[in-house]
């Protein structure tokens, strides 16, 4: 793209803790990655784990917030059908633990067509298949990754 952006993508709770949080050990290349999308969407569960996960850093999540009413970042609440679809995600992916929160990015993933995600939790969405058997493309593969 000739504005230097690229595809739209998916941001998942750790990647937007690391953009946010300047000492956080991989801020700048999750920032780098975020800013370079032409679409950025934050799921609701993941903006609700956010918070819980920033309450220590709340200048951080009030300028996040802002953000996201500016549009910089779209919000993609889901339907009743989408969190029974994840609690179904969750059950397929059970050796993993997924759990609703990553279950329901999955589901957004298959029902927008982006494959494209910001994340630190390497292990988790580097097994995951989606509806149509692709993987998905992680932005930034992490210092540090989570595997647990």
């Amino acid at each position: 793209m000739a504005d230097g952006s690229t595809a739209a993508l998916i941001c998942d709770t750790g990647a937007l803790v690391e953009y946010l949080v300047e000492s956080a050990p991989d801020h700048q290349r999750f920032r780098d990655a975020i800013h370079r999308a032409r679409t950025r969407y934050v799921p609701a569960l993941v903006l609700a784990e956010l918070d819980d996960f920033l309450r220590d850093e709340r200048p951080a999540m009030r300028i996040f917030m802002k953000d996201l009413g500016r549009g910089a970042f779209t919000y993609a609440p889901p339907s009743l059908d989408r969190l029974a679809r994840a609690m179904t995600i969750d059950e397929r992916f059970a050796d993993l633990g997924l759990g609703l929160v990553d279950a329901s990015i999955v589901v957004l993933a298959e029902d927008l067509g982006i494959r494209r995600l910001a994340t630190r939790d390497v292990r988790d969405f580097s097994t995951v298949r989606l509806r149509d058997g692709s993987l998905f493309e992680l932005v930034v593969y992490p210092t540090n990754p989570d595997r647990s």
